[in-house]
């Protein structure tokens, strides 16, 4: 019965899919240039449903696709093909587990996207990449500061107080070593706490690159030794940039629309419908 049910799935999500995979196969990336929205339209709900858990309210799946078609048509304008963004979520869905998983919420994205169809964020008239994390450490941070350029001075910080309720947003990392500890020293934090730059041994880095160095969950952390080892305790989950995904659902449980979620996350953007108007 089980093998029977995964095969029934797999067919209809091909046969959902057939046509839009044709399209590839006969004409190649040219069929769908940038201009043409209608196609990444169509995908849209795959390619958010790898960035935000389905279980989120739909008020935040809406905000989440607005900023995923805001961040592909930049793409796509700078040369990108469609058929190269949609690699990954084609991939995941080759799978038994992909596909069930998104045939099981498949509705939902379907009507997020249908809902906000069009809509981008923009800064001065133009649209303006968005990034996103999941949980903060309880503020969104700087983005002039943090990439240390003016062109990203509309990411501005706000904060995000229901994100220090969030599960997993503190958690420790070990190293056996204690004097490793001794050989690292925080420079420079910004306003939120996050660090901006630290020296490790003679390396100076910033605190994103060390971050990834250890895979630690987040840059907004403390060193400290504890009985012969080194512990990294860590606030929030991510870069800590743009919209916080766990602060958006707590939002939309207290009734916010995917509008005023995304202005409060973005304050000097403005939500424009639709995307070929400007």
């Amino acid at each position: 019965m089980k093998e029977y049910l995964s095969a029934y799935l797999t067919l209809l999500l091909i046969v959902s899919l057939l046509p839009f995979l044709m399209t590839f196969l006969l004409s190649g990336k040219d069929s769908c240039p940038p201009y043409k929205t209608l196609d990444m339209e169509k995908y849209l709900p795959m390619i958010v449903y790898l960035q935000i858990p389905r279980s989120h309210h739909l008020e935040n799946i809406k905000a989440q696709t607005v900023l995923a078609r805001t961040n592909i048509q930049i793409q796509l304008e700078k040369g990108a093909s469609l058929s190269a963004l949609l690699k990954k979520p084609l991939d995941y869905l080759a799978h038994e587990q992909g596909v069930t998983g998104f045939l099981r919420a498949y509705s939902r994205f379907v009507q997020a996207a249908r809902d906000t169809r069009g809509q981008v964020l923009a800064y001065q008239g133009r649209k303006a990449p968005l990034p996103y994390c999941y949980v903060t450490a309880g503020a969104t941070r700087d983005g002039a500061a943090v990439l240390h350029s003016e062109e990203y001075e509309y990411l501005v910080s706000v904060e995000s107080p229901q994100d220090r309720k969030a599960g997993g947003y503190q958690s420790d990392v070990f190293l056996p070593n204690a004097d490793y500890s001794q050989q690292v020293e925080i420079l420079k934090r910004d306003k939120n706490d996050y660090v901006l730059s630290v020296k490790a041994g003679e390396k100076i880095l910033s605190g994103e690159e060390f971050r990834r160095m250890l895979d630690l969950p987040s840059s907004a952390f403390t060193i400290q030794e504890i009985k012969g080892q080194t512990r990294i305790l860590c606030r929030g989950r991510g870069h800590g940039l743009g919209f916080s995904q766990y602060g958006g659902n707590a939002l939309a449980a207290q009734g916010k629309s995917y509008s005023e979620i995304l202005q409060f996350y973005f304050p000097r953007l403005t939500l424009r419908a639709p995307a070929g108007s400007f």
